[in-house]
């Protein structure tokens, strides 16, 4: 029988739901926007944008959407803003703002009169601020807190002397006070970068893996000792034949990989050991086992390691500049709902989000309510990313001062 703790602990994972309830009105779930830093080339792009403005005190969120000269429509990079500005929204609960409308100024050889050039171009601007309203109130944004300005050729980004310039002054602009633990103080400061080899020997036997990793794996069918139970020395067979290289000949012994949830193609697996590449033979692989972790048995996986170890860890974590804000979805080993100090916990965020390896994440409790007032924020802890998929992360809690939830939040930045 397999290790009482290695099903478990599968079994557990294959349950896993994503923790966050918010969900579109096409019954997609929404997760947090993947914020960069506003620098000056960004405010002075032609495109539209979405960014965190750093200041002393609490950060922005500095919405920009670009129209084309004498348009109010909206292109698809627009509403591709929009969508991550939607996300923000309704998962923070902000829906009070100010969507200020512009025009780019310029001068017409039909309309001479200064007054009627002036009113084109608040026409213009309101109609852009209503186009960007319309749209949130369709995704699902309530429209009694929104609020439009109308501004025309005010507060240009650029001087309107050339049509480059005028393009960027062409736009709608939404600026949001930041919510995410803005009322904690000094929180960087306790936060130090560690040696991650130091760490290492607190890392789960889980592993991630996105469908071209999956489809490297291999079936093992079958032993030389002919026995459904593996040990240590064993010579099994895969049912793959893998190319001869130097870097090919170490292995993974893996669990069947699981569905992290219906939403995305990645895969958890399970290590249970490791094997080494012996020979191939008419379409399959002949490895022997080296190491176990728990019983491996026929019918368990092998994959090259050099497909599961293909991004190294950095030597220390690091602070990221871009903010990626995550859902802490369930710790990944423990049967418990707490995760504490050097437990891994799993996020919803990966590379397709901008995560890298090493990062730095900031663990805390998101707003709250109790008896009809808010609750802030409240950082509980930290840790870093060590292993990815492409929409998914472990992250090694390196200190947590109270337990870690499903109802947990995970942030680079602040």
């Amino acid at each position: 029988m397999k290790n009482y703790i290695h099903i478990l602990s599968i079994a557990l994972l294959s349950t896993l739901l994503i923790s966050c309830a918010s969900m579109d009105k096409d019954q997609k779930p929404i997760t947090y926007p993947t914020l960069d830093s506003c620098t000056p080339d960004l405010l002075q792009s032609q495109q539209s944008f979405i960014c965190l403005k750093r200041v002393k005190g609490p950060d922005f969120i500095e919405t920009n959407i670009k129209f084309s000269a004498d348009s109010f429509t909206l292109n698809d990079q627009a509403k591709e803003t929009l969508n991550k500005l939607y996300a923000y929204l309704k998962l923070t609960g902000d829906t009070n703002f100010v969507i200020k409308g512009y025009a780019g100024k310029i001068d017409s050889k039909l309309i001479k009169h200064n007054d009627l050039l002036t009113k084109h171009d608040l026409r213009l601007s309101k109609d852009r601020a209503s186009s960007v309203r319309e749209y949130l109130i369709n995704k699902g944004i309530k429209p009694d807190g929104i609020e439009i300005q109308a501004l025309g050729y005010q507060d240009p980004i650029a001087p309107n002397d050339s049509n480059a310039n005028r393009e960027i002054n062409q736009r709608v602009e939404i600026t949001l006070k930041s919510k995410l633990v803005d009322q904690v103080d000094n929180i960087n400061d306790r936060i130090k970068h560690v040696k991650i080899s130091n760490y290492t020997k607190f890392f789960s036997n889980i592993y991630l893996l996105n469908d071209n990793q999956v489809d490297e794996m291999a079936k093992i069918y079958d032993s030389r000792e002919k026995r459904p139970v593996l040990g240590i020395n064993f010579k099994i067979f895969a049912n793959k034949q893998y190319p001869t290289r130097e870097d090919n000949k170490n292995f993974s012994i893996i669990s069947e990989p699981k569905p992290i949830n219906a939403y995305n193609p990645d895969k958890k697996v399970y290590k249970i050991g490791s094997a080494q590449y012996n020979y191939t033979y008419k379409g399959i692989t002949a490895l022997t086992i080296t190491d176990l972790k728990q019983e491996a048995s026929v019918g368990d996986y092998v994959i090259p390691n050099d497909i599961v170890f293909s991004n190294p860890l950095p030597a220390e974590s690091f602070k990221m500049d871009s903010k990626i804000t995550a859902n802490v979805m369930q710790d990944i080993m423990n049967t418990g709902t707490f995760s504490f100090s050097y437990n891994s916990i799993l996020i919803n965020k990966g590379a397709t989000d901008g995560l890298k390896l090493g990062a730095e994440m900031i663990l805390y409790e998101p707003e709250s309510r109790a008896d009809g007032y808010p609750v802030p924020p409240k950082y509980i802890g930290h840790g870093f990313a060590y292993r990815q998929s492409d929409h998914y992360a472990l992250v090694l809690i390196v200190n947590s001062l109270q337990e870690i939830t499903k109802n947990s939040m995970a942030t680079t930045v602040l």
